[in-house]
């Protein structure tokens, strides 16, 4: 090598280096703007009564007021009952349906998985509308089918906290199924015969050495739904301030649009506490399985047939049924059944398409749906592209980088929609060159991406998870840059799980309520937004028509989607094909 190939080489490194570090100095001061200083708000709002252009001094009296204030209490008191019966009745059953599917030989099990993956996509507000419209005590399908019956009086009352119970235990059932299946799955099940052949019963069994060897994925599951719970806001808004019931989220809500002038300090008073809450699920999680071991699965062979029930199996089959019948069927057919009604409830006026015609001609509503189809390709797209990018540094990255990028996406699982639309609207308004973003769509926009993160997180770990880095490796030593090893090698491996994180979050931006709530400009309204204004109206027929366009809307997505790439590997498999040398045949080259 020559002194003047050296000296190229020193100034092409020194010049990599340079970019490198400007490069990752961009990257984390983007972390820092977009997830948390807004969330540093909260802390200053909890000390500022008053919006942040009103130049007000900072005192702790507003914070006072606020735990003073016996609503604030009885707000917290609510919340927490509603994260224990609606946590213990979820992660009981995900768990007990994740053993079934995993584990038994009940008939019907193979269902389980598709029935709460569909339920998974189904967004939070259509199975509240959907509820509302069977379990409402005026009009509700159900409470008119007892009246026909002879029965005096509502079956059912929705809008109550058994309603509130009942739905949100439902919603929350498939995430902790999902979450605990593997790990029912690749437990080993010899260790239940063990107890059996020592003289335990099939109940103590279960309870004694099934559940305890499962215990990090309950946990972690409890953990997940209890936050979750915290951070609802849909069917809270929509069933509990019916009955009085306020949760942290309405709460927070109520405080900032229907007191005037608004209680912010209140608000971010809720709001800290929520965080603060939060993290200690996080850190009791971490006390409670500290130092045991939860190992079952082996060098040695472990057993996986199905373990026989005997005629409890047809039990726990109707179980599956009802769950189906409770979760989909009938809030899909309430649903159905109103967007074709031209008055909701009412029989004896026929069905009709009148709902969707008037929905897709009428220009405020046509717009709605426009203006929610573009947020959710925008939004969606966004979404798990900023997942992939954090999670491919937290993957592959070590030191702070690793540890701020961590802790920056981890953010908006502490925080519900409607807190982090607070945030950042006091974000935005606390500067002042950023105050022409206020009542923007674009604000909106990107406080529905930053919800939607932990969403497509999940998807990107899991799809990165399936990489080696020797392929990213051997990228590197061919001369390639960190940017193109991401673009040209990890991109393209997980174009299937980037389009299903696409389209998991675009359906999440779809049916996302709190966020615009507050933050929707004048004049732009998503459909879920309209069709909370149409059902809080009486125009719940409206509603219903809706919201089925968009999950048809979707639905044709999803098949088309799936229907390109089948054709794909279908043309790479002929392409494969006709790319191969054709064989000769021995008796050709035999002399």
């Amino acid at each position: 090598m020559t002194a003047s190939d050296f000296e190229r080489d020193r100034r092409a490194s020194i010049r990599r280096s340079l970019t490198g570090g400007f490069g990752w100095t961009v990257f984390l001061a983007a972390l820092t703007l977009v997830f948390v200083y807004p969330v540093s708000m909260i802390a200053i709002g909890a000390f500022r009564d008053g919006l942040p252009s009103d130049d007000l001094p900072f005192t702790i009296d507003g914070l006072v007021a606020a735990f003073q204030d016996p609503e604030t209490w009885k707000t917290m008191g609510n919340s927490l009952l509603l994260v224990v019966v609606c946590g213990t009745i979820s992660v009981a059953g995900g768990g007990l349906f994740a053993w079934i599917a995993a584990n038994t030989n009940v008939p019907g099990r193979r269902l389980l998985t598709p029935l709460m993956a569909v339920n998974l996509f189904v967004p939070p507000l259509f199975h509240t509308l959907g509820w509302i419209m069977l379990g409402n005590p005026q009009n509700g399908l159900l409470n008119q089918f007892g009246r026909m019956l002879g029965m005096h009086g509502p079956i059912m009352n929705i809008q109550s906290w058994g309603g509130l119970f009942l739905l949100m235990s439902l919603g929350y059932m498939p995430f902790a199924y999902l979450l605990m299946l593997g790990a029912f799955k690749n437990r080993d099940q010899s260790l239940d015969e063990a107890a059996a052949i020592s003289g335990a019963g099939a109940v103590r069994t279960f309870f004694t050495i099934t559940i305890p060897s499962v215990g990090p994925a309950i946990t972690g599951a409890a953990i997940l739904i209890a936050v979750l719970v915290f951070q609802s806001f849909d069917s809270p808004q929509l069933i509990g301030r019916q009955a009085n019931i306020f949760v942290f989220s309405t709460q927070i809500f109520h405080y900032v649009r229907d007191q005037a002038p608004a209680e912010y300090t209140k608000a971010f008073a809720l709001s800290l506490v929520l965080i603060v809450l939060v993290l200690l699920l996080f850190l009791a999680q971490r006390w409670i399985l500290r130092g045991r071991s939860f190992t079952t699965l082996t060098g040695k062979t472990s057993r996986r047939e199905p373990q026989e029930l005997g005629p409890v199996r047809w039990v726990l089959s109707a179980l599956i049924v009802v769950f189906l019948l409770l979760n989909l069927i009938l809030p899909l057919f309430a649903m159905i059944l109103g967007s074709l009604q031209p008055i909701f409830g009412v029989m004896s006026t026929g069905l009709t398409f009148d709902n969707y015609v008037q929905m897709l001609t009428d220009p405020e509503f046509s717009s709605s749906l426009g203006l929610t189809a573009w947020l959710a390709v925008i939004g969606g797209f966004g979404s798990i592209a900023v997942a992939l990018l954090t999670t491919y540094v937290t993957a592959r990255r070590t030191g702070f980088i690793r540890s701020y990028t961590s802790f920056s996406v981890w953010i908006p699982w502490a925080l519900p929609g409607i807190v982090l639309a607070l945030a950042y609207m006091f974000a935005v308004l606390y500067v002042p060159a950023f105050r022409g973003l206020y009542g923007t769509a674009f604000l909106m926009t990107l406080v529905l991406i930053v919800a939607t993160i932990p969403v497509s997180s999940r998807i990107a770990e899991g799809a990165l998870a399936q990489l080696s880095p020797e392929l990213e490796e051997a990228g590197r030593t061919s001369g390639a840059g960190s940017w193109r090893v991401l673009l040209t090698i990890v991109l393209r491996l997980v174009v299937p799980s980037f389009l299903s994180g696409w389209f998991l979050s675009a359906l999440f931006i779809a049916g996302n309520l709190s966020v615009p709530m507050l933050l929707a400009p004048p004049g732009l309204q998503p459909v879920s937004l309209t069709a909370f204004q149409q059902f809080l109206q009486g125009n719940m027929s409206q509603g219903a028509a809706l919201f089925m366009i968009i999950l048809v809307a979707a639905m044709a997505v999803l098949a088309l989607a799936a229907l390109s790439l089948k054709l794909a590997a279908l043309l790479r498999a002929r392409a494969g094909r006709a790319g191969r040398a054709p064989s000769v045949p021995l008796t050709r080259i035999t002399p």
